[in-house]
């Protein structure tokens, strides 16, 4: 995957983003917000993604993907949000904000 214009991270780090979410999360459109998007993050801010489903994921895998990040090489956190559980209130701030990472024929957008 190729790193989109706009994200705020080194071509390594982006390298570790996409691989784990290529692993685990391949079949899932995910979208990046927050300040590594808007380019005001700092070196050691977090990376914040929405994992976009219509269904509530199920927590193991959301665990198994938190625990990749936290095991890999990143100098920061990553936050993951799970649309499906988000408020609608929340949901329009992500949406104002996003940058799409991993995109599919399935999500809010395509009409499903």
């Amino acid at each position: 995957m190729a790193k989109p214009a706009g994200l705020q991270l080194s071509d390594s780090e982006w390298q570790q983003v996409s691989a784990i979410l290529q692993r685990y999360l391949s079949q899932y459109e995910v979208w990046a917000f927050g300040s590594r998007v808007k380019g005001n993050a700092k070196p050691y801010s977090d990376l914040d993604l929405a994992i976009i489903t219509d269904t509530p994921l199920p927590l193991a895998l959301l665990a198994e993907v938190a625990e990749a990040f936290s095991e890999s090489d990143l100098p920061w956190k990553v936050d993951l949000v799970d649309w499906a559980t988000t408020s609608e209130r929340f949901r329009q701030v992500i949406a104002e904000q996003k940058l799409v990472l991993n995109a599919t024929d399935q999500g809010p957008e395509s009409g499903l």
